[in-house]
């Protein structure tokens, strides 16, 4: 069930990306080789199974937000994998964007992908100009300078570092956890139910950090073909992980039950229209990729 729901996400949003970037010249195409690169598109997964119970939110206009989150992620993983930062070779299964286009392309690209997810929620067609505002405002703070961009600075700060249990969930939770939990938000775009609101927050911050946490856990045991990515570049850059401050089988156990209770949350709500997004709670947990 889980496997087909995100199989018909990834046709949707990939449909949505390869008409929103075009192919006209040369920097669209590099954006266009990783964006459109196979991936699991999790973060896209979780707005739609969000957006399942909001009937504020056009099926196009979910399709939207999701490609803009894709299209964002995307920017940072081309970024993240350059020299400067944790200088990684291979991206969802093949040469990283500044491998195969040279770094200032590279950087020229992401800085497009992310200009242009926000682009694509103004020009929706569907939303009104607060749903808009409403979905911008949240990814632009989940993915700044207080989100998703200072987490990435902690990150690289704490390289070679001995550091405290709190220090890493704070890490995880900013640079991979708050745009999670914003996917989970922005499929409640429109909705003005504010005791679901929190609860929603609260399930998108549990599974933000499991997701986080279960990616170290993976480039512990996994291998390269199977991640699609390097799986040594955490140890080569001395990174800050949970394996560094936990035991893989405490690593494995905090992902669990982080989920685990994201999936209690959710099912206090007693609405099947909330299903897939407990499916999603699980997998972020058990995944082997």
């Amino acid at each position: 069930m889980l496997e087909n729901f995100l199989s018909h996400v990834r046709d949707n949003v990939s449909k949505k990306i390869e008409q929103s970037i075009g192919n006209s010249n040369f920097i669209e195409k590099v954006m266009r080789y990783t964006a459109l690169s196979k991936s699991k598109m999790i973060r896209a997964g979780l707005i739609f199974a969000s957006a399942e119970n909001n009937k504020n939110l056009s099926s196009s206009s979910t399709s939207t937000l999701a490609a803009s989150v894709e299209l964002i992620h995307t920017y940072s993983l081309i970024h993240d994998d350059l020299p400067c930062m944790d200088d990684d070779s291979l991206r969802r299964g093949k040469e990283s964007s500044h491998i195969k286009y040279g770094e200032a392309n590279a950087i020229l690209a992401g800085d497009a992908l992310q200009s242009l997810g926000y682009e694509i929620i103004c020009d929706d067609n569907d939303m009104n100009d607060s749903c808009k505002i409403s979905a911008i405002n949240l990814l632009s703070k989940a993915c700044g300078k207080s989100g998703m961009v200072f987490g990435q600075y902690l990150d690289i700060e704490s390289e070679s570092k001995a550091i405290s249990n709190e220090e890493i969930e704070k890490i995880h939770s900013l640079k991979t956890g708050e745009l999670i939990k914003a996917c989970v938000l922005l499929g409640q775009t429109g909705n003005e139910d504010i005791s679901l609101t929190k609860l929603l927050e609260n399930v998108g911050q549990k599974i933000g950090l499991a997701f986080q946490i279960t990616d170290d856990i993976l480039e512990e045991v996994s291998d390269e073909k199977t991640l699609g990515k390097n799986v040594n570049s955490d140890k080569r850059n001395d990174k800050s992980t949970y394996l560094k401050v936990v035991s893989l089988n405490e690593a494995i156990n905090i992902s669990q039950e982080l989920s685990q209770s994201a999936i209690s949350d959710l099912e206090k709500i007693k609405n099947k229209r909330f299903d897939m997004l407990i499916e999603l709670a699980k997998y972020i947990s058990y995944r082997n990729n």
